[in-house]
């Protein structure tokens, strides 16, 4: 009788100790799961927010209480996006280019990171073409100071240093070139010529008429001499369009579409070039130019 008694007490105790593990297990196991979907929530509004850096701290944190694969492929996307923008900075965009394309491939991950992954890569690759052209104006530039034609690498420089953005994060270190390049051109010497034709208007009308169309033959080959599109026709372009004065500031944004559809050859486009052709765009009614309105129709 007490040996029976002893038993029936002893499996008591033992039930009682089972529901109890269980009953623990069951509440660690919800707090756990509490705490994931907490975790990956704030990671995801983080994303929205575009703190990649945030977002992975709390995908890292949920990760610790679960390992899901959700949460591990988010976390590594927002790493990526978050190197990527650091080496944007550091103007690495090649390695950029890596690390933002790991995040557009990630399998299982964050489709608004997926997103902002493939716009950056289509950001980048605008900036380095916008990049290589402007070292390719800058090198232009050089060469003309070399050759000892000041005016024309004084327009260039000016043209990439009025650039919409230059003076920007990602272009500072080209805009630092081209101005202390066009700093260190000398005055022009424009209040000179002008004296001197003033002396010879008043000592022969006739002799300095005939002087000013040879000069201004000679100069308008010289404007022509890297001319990609007129090819040896030296008609000057009147500045005008639609009864409206074709402004410096509209040959610069002319020479700025150009560069944005990725002509490398921009710097040597004359302005009666790009007059031309925003006379021709305006043609057929378009307010942007495109390469070929450069030729004489």
């Amino acid at each position: 009788m007490k040996k029976a008694l002893l038993l029936a007490t002893t499996g008591l105790a033992l039930l009682l100790a089972g529901c109890s593990n269980s009953s623990s297990s069951s509440k660690t196991s919800s707090s756990d799961n509490n705490k994931y979907n907490t975790e990956m929530t704030k990671g995801n509004n983080a994303v929205s927010d575009k703190d990649y850096a945030k977002a992975a701290d709390h995908f890292e944190s949920a990760l610790d209480v679960k390992k899901t694969s959700k949460a591990k492929a988010s976390e590594k996307q927002a790493n990526n996006l978050v190197k990527a923008k650091r080496l944007m900075n550091q103007r690495q965009f090649s390695e950029a280019k890596k690390s933002l394309t790991i995040a557009k491939e990630q399998e299982n991950g964050n489709k608004k990171m997926t997103a902002r992954a493939k716009t950056l890569l289509s950001q980048v690759k605008v900036i380095q073409t916008n990049r290589n052209n402007y070292k390719l104006d800058i090198k232009n530039a050089k060469a003309m100071i070399k050759a000892g034609t000041n005016d024309q690498a004084r327009s260039l420089l000016e043209q990439v240093t009025k650039s919409k953005g230059i003076k920007g994060k990602y272009y500072s270190d080209l805009y630092n070139q081209a101005n202390a390049l066009l700093q260190s051109l000398p005055e022009t010497s424009t209040t000179e010529k002008t004296d001197t034709t003033d002396t010879t208007n008043n000592s022969n009308n006739t002799t300095d008429t005939n002087s000013t169309d040879t000069t201004n033959d000679t100069a308008s080959s010289d404007d022509q001499s890297n001319n990609p599109a007129a090819k040896g026709h030296f008609d000057v372009e009147k500045k005008e369009v639609n009864g409206k004065e074709i402004t410096d500031e509209d040959i610069a944004k002319a020479r700025q579409q150009l560069t944005d559809q990725g002509v490398t050859t921009v710097g040597a486009w004359s302005d009666n070039d790009i007059i031309r052709a925003i006379k021709n765009a305006a043609a057929d009614g378009r307010t942007t130019i495109k390469p070929s309105d450069a030729k004489i129709r």
